[in-house]
């Protein structure tokens, strides 16, 4: 069964990695030591995660790319910087209704 790519998934830290090392994104200081001087292969594409979802096999890939998108990875570099970060603020935010709607319950009690 081929499996959707997401923060839950356990093969994401392997992704992210790969998508930010060198066969991906590639990011690194041009000026050691100059947080400022940070470069990346980021070319506007989703690119690089593609190639490596197809490397690592078994996933979903359309599937994957719309998961991205719905969470602010509209580009390789945005899949790192902006996914993860998306996905655990939207399960914070069904934690809040969800606890709001047990509260609510207590209350007729």
């Amino acid at each position: 069964m081929m499996e959707v790519m997401w923060p839950g998934n356990p093969r994401w830290h392997e992704f992210t990695e790969r998508l930010d090392g060198p066969e991906g994104c590639d990011f690194r200081e041009q000026e050691p030591g100059n947080v400022m001087s940070i470069t990346c292969e980021c070319n506007g594409t989703k690119g690089h995660a593609v190639a490596i979802l197809e490397k690592m096999g078994g996933v979903n890939i359309d599937k994957s790319l719309a998961f991205f998108e719905e969470h602010g990875g509209f580009c390789d570099c945005e899949i790192l910087y902006n996914v993860e970060d998306s996905y655990i603020r939207e399960l914070d935010e069904r934690l809040k209704r969800t606890e709001g709607m047990v509260r609510k319950g207590d209350d007729a009690n």
